[in-house]
């Protein structure tokens, strides 16, 4: 009998099939599902095409331990649920917000202030190994401050404009080869622009040295501390966990910006699916 655990952000899903002794049997990687865009068919679609390719006995699966991104709410986290369900019909199935995933994994049973910074942006509250508040994302265009779509929009922003600096509009335009007419089509006609915008976040990586992207993160990350972590009581008193690429590659400024709000880095990690094994296990 198996346990398979999933921890899905709107960019990539991670899957670890583990047995009854904790040990992997298998791992793979699907897109990301989020039920804000995806629905319970095309998400069922998906896993039945990637898990039908496996040398596996899906009846043998027992439990499912799913945490994605969007899965905040019950009629969010029932669209996951009834398409893992269509899969894995000899499984119990459970499905959690991927703020429960993050917590799970950078804080464990210490309270403290559970935080992601990757494709989205959310935080919650986190103490005696259970979520006690949280102050919604409102998804890419009203919030996910500091993430990967937000650091997007700002260097499209400077793009679409005619802003960006000489040097780094032509790296820009050999890098991704669009046009402004591909770049608005993509973010207003096809799905999961969220996706399509954190993609740019990348650029910045390779430029973390120019000044005007370097200030664009660390604005960044201070409205994501004005908003998600300085309105939790007492937040000076609480350790900070972070989960996502961006937060794992920009951790440097990401620490700074923590100090000049008084408060600690706890742990920073890029995929929560390691720590998630072990707790399940």
């Amino acid at each position: 009998m198996y346990k398979l655990i999933a921890d899905s952000g709107s960019t990539k899903t991670d899957w670890v099939l583990i047995d009854q002794l904790g040990k992997i049997e298998t791992q793979l990687h699907t897109i990301g599902f989020n039920p804000y865009f995806h629905s319970e068919e095309f998400i069922s679609e998906k896993i039945s095409r990637e898990f039908s390719e496996l040398a596996i006995d899906i009846a043998q699966i027992k439990e499912v331990f799913y945490y994605g991104a969007g899965c905040s709410s019950k009629d969010k986290k029932l669209i996951i649920k009834k398409a893992l369900e269509a899969n894995f019909a000899a499984a119990s199935v459970e499905v959690n917000h991927d703020l429960i995933a993050a917590a799970r994994a950078t804080l464990g049973n210490k309270d403290g202030i559970s935080c992601i910074l990757g494709t989205g942006a959310n935080s919650c509250l986190w103490k005696q190994g259970k979520e006690i508040e949280n102050i919604s994302s409102h998804g890419y265009i009203f919030g996910d401050e500091g993430s990967g779509s937000y650091l997007g929009i700002r260097l499209l922003k400077l793009y679409l404009s005619d802003n960006l600096e000489p040097n780094l509009k032509q790296q820009f335009d050999s890098e991704f080869n669009l046009t402004k007419e591909e770049i608005l089509n993509k973010t207003y006609q096809e799905k999961n622009p969220n996706v399509f915008l954190a993609n740019f976040a990348k650029f910045y990586f390779k430029n973390v040295k120019n000044e005007t992207l370097k200030n664009i993160i660390r604005q960044g990350f201070v409205d994501f501390f004005e908003v998600r972590v300085i309105a939790y009581p007492d937040y000076k008193n609480y350790e900070l966990g972070f989960v996502g690429s961006i937060a794992f590659y920009y951790r440097e400024i990401l620490a700074k910006v923590a100090e000049e709000f008084e408060m600690k880095i706890y742990k920073i990690t890029k995929a929560p699916i390691d720590e998630l094994v072990a707790f399940h296990s």
